[in-house]
């Protein structure tokens, strides 16, 4: 289980991580291991949107999910959307305070983990 993300503070990262017992990256080389949560640092040249793009095709079918946080105000979200893996990119939103965002990525973290159905507390 390879999950991604991009605009999420370390802190939340952290959390999700620990509570998940998930290994924390911080980049996509160390996507692949065994159930590994990893945070994007932010891109803003040309040369590391293309580095990225490129490493994303190169791990395609490694990667479970990419979630990005805040996506109106990320300058690189739809490269990252362009090279994620088709049905895997979610956006959640930083309109609400860390502990709903924690929420919302824990969602999709337990989903993808396979502990909860997507339609379920509906």
């Amino acid at each position: 289980m390879n999950i991604l993300l991009y605009g999420v503070p370390a802190e939340i990262a952290e959390r999700i991580a620990e509570r998940y017992s998930l290994q924390l990256g911080s980049s996509l080389a160390d996507a692949g291991g065994p159930d590994t949560l990893v945070l994007i640092p932010s891109m803003g040249s040309p040369r590391q949107l293309l580095a990225f793009y490129n490493a994303m095709l190169a791990r395609e079918e490694e990667i479970d999910a990419v979630i990005v946080c805040d996506p109106a105000s990320c300058n690189a979200v739809s490269t990252v959307q362009y090279c994620s893996p088709q049905g895997k990119f979610f956006t959640v939103s930083r309109d609400e305070d860390d502990e709903a965002l924690e929420y919302a990525i824990s969602s999709i973290v337990e989903t993808k983990l396979g502990r909860v159905c997507a339609h379920e507390g509906i």
